[in-house]
């Protein structure tokens, strides 16, 4: 591969940032929700027919990738840039240990200090370019708080409906302030009457998990955390993984072998250090 345009950064890194080829995943670093991904699936975004045909239309900008080699060139051209940073992704005893908090819906994950460029090694994008939806949510905040400031200057009609649409909304805060209140007094005498297998009486079990808002009302009432919905996604979870172990159990030797090793590769929250060498041992190509 011949020297590489300065410019080739920014445009491969927009060209791929959200490209499917990745299935990039959400995880913490550094106190931030941020997108991570296996350097196996960078590879694979390179050799995509998108990447291809704006190769073959623009290959100073988009150098053709025939070879790992090629793809290691790019991908470090990239880390150079700053453009993506190497990381790897914690266990929950590894987040106590590195002061961080465990989070069950998104993975931990901190600086690595090498980048082996291992098919399996995650990568953190840190370069994030505006969208489109994100000028339009500017553009709507603005007009809104100009129009707030010229209320005075609104029609009567606009200003009498504007005042029913907030008492409407402080009418709403109220009925569920005094639902939670009621939900909890019926809740406390319940437990008078119930055993603690059943739990106590619950109107509306799941207002405040987090779900969407018509499930937040389903169903009118319960008992305990059976009804609620945490609970029932917890079990969801836990036949999920029980299906998953009675499969590995069920198959041949050979591909029980085969199955255990692609879970671990999938779920291997360190990165393993391949024999491909290390960045810095990698010389610039002039």
């Amino acid at each position: 591969m011949s020297e590489l345009n300065p410019a080739s950064t920014l445009a491969i890194a927009k060209l791929l940032r959200h490209h499917k080829e990745l299935k990039q995943r959400q995880g913490l670093f550094q106190s931030r929700t941020v997108d991570f991904f296996r350097y196996k699936r960078f590879v694979r975004a390179l050799e995509s027919p998108e990447y291809k045909k704006k190769s073959s239309n623009q290959p100073d900008l988009y150098p053709p990738v025939t070879s790992s080699e090629d793809a290691r060139t790019v991908f470090i051209l990239l880390i150079k840039s700053q453009l993506v940073v190497p990381a790897t992704k914690l266990h929950n005893h590894e987040c106590k240990a590195n002061g961080l908090k465990p989070n069950k819906d998104y993975p931990n994950l901190v600086l690595s200090n090498k980048a082996t460029l291992s098919p399996n090694e995650y990568y953190v994008w840190n370069y994030n370019p505006k969208s489109f939806t994100d000028y339009v949510i500017v553009i709507a905040v603005i007009a809104i708080l100009l129009a707030l400031v010229c209320y005075p200057l609104w029609p009567r009609s606009m200003r009498r409906s504007s005042y029913y649409v907030s008492m409407g909304s402080l009418g709403l805060i109220v009925a569920l302030l005094v639902i939670a209140v009621l939900r909890l007094i019926l809740y406390v005498m319940s437990l008078l009457f119930v055993s603690k297998k059943t739990g106590g009486f619950w109107i509306f079990p799941n207002l405040f998990e987090d779900c969407g808002v018509l499930d937040s009302f389903k169903p009118l009432y319960g008992f305990g955390e059976v009804d609620s919905y945490s609970y029932q996604k917890k079990m969801k979870r836990i036949k999920r993984n029980l299906d998953k172990k009675n499969k590995i159990a069920q198959t041949p030797s050979t591909d029980k072998e085969d199955i255990e090793k692609e879970e671990k590769n999938n779920d291997d929250d360190t990165t393993k250090i391949s024999k491909t060498p290390k960045l810095e041992e990698i010389p610039e190509k002039k």
